[in-house]
């Protein structure tokens, strides 16, 4: 019974996690310019103080992060449906980016100052619970990961993800397809899209996943494989 009231609390107070312009069409936003961005451009470098959040109207951006050792890992998408750049940091209250943010297509965006945003969650209700949900979805899958990420390195984990997939979404031995994609898993993971893609084929050329057309399937097999080649 607590279950049921529950899952429809969480109903009636809406369930949805992602503020983009859809959500904020009501706000007067002819008053702020729309930005032109060219593939390849930088929105906002990491470290930046975020005194602007940007609605993306068209195109995609990636969240790309620099290390020491000269390697540049693009760990993140963000595109109409679920864009806009500097809302966390608001959120967040942090003074800055936690990551470069640069074009992957042609890309439009509305530029709004962040104390308006911030001042438009705080006075709205919905926007409220939109941003308490967004920041709590972030934190749960984070938490979720973290015993992973500290458990397993490199391939390893791709093996333990596609084991924990497999078991959650497989039904009657049936092929399964996994429908996530390289760049969601590389987030999930704390990878690369690169380190993913070759982590798949190491996969692929030991016979533990079956990949087509660059779609991934694992059945009871490859399954086994994976959880021998892990010793789990």
């Amino acid at each position: 019974m607590e279950k049921k009231l529950l899952r429809e609390k969480w109903q009636q107070y809406s369930r949805e996690n992602i503020i983009n312009y859809s959500t904020i069409q009501d706000k007067e936003l002819n008053q702020f310019p729309i930005r032109h961005f060219e593939p390849n451009e930088t929105m906002v470098m990491r470290g930046d103080f975020p005194s602007s959040v940007y609605f993306i109207l068209n195109g995609v951006v990636l969240g790309v992060r620099n290390y020491e050792n000269g390697n540049e890992y693009s760990y993140f998408q963000l595109g109409k449906n679920n864009g806009s750049v500097g809302l966390l940091e608001v959120l967040a209250q942090k003074e800055e980016m936690i990551a470069t943010i640069t074009c992957l297509t042609k890309v439009e965006a509305v530029q709004v100052p962040s104390t308006i945003v911030y001042d438009w969650i705080m006075q709205d209700v919905e926007l409220l619970r939109l941003s308490i949900n967004l920041l709590a979805s972030d934190l749960y899958a984070r938490s979720g990961n973290d015993g992973l990420l500290y458990r397993y390195e490199g391939v390893d984990r791709l093996r333990f993800f596609l084991i924990s997939y497999y078991e959650e979404h497989a039904s009657d031995n049936q092929r399964l397809e996994v429908t996530e994609t390289r760049e969601k898993i590389a987030n999930t993971l704390g990878m690369s899209i690169r380190t993913v893609g070759r982590s798949l084929l190491k996969l692929r050329q030991n016979q533990e996943i079956m990949n087509e057309k660059r779609k991934i399937y694992l059945g009871e097999d490859e399954y086994q494989r994976l959880k021998k080649a892990i010793h789990l």
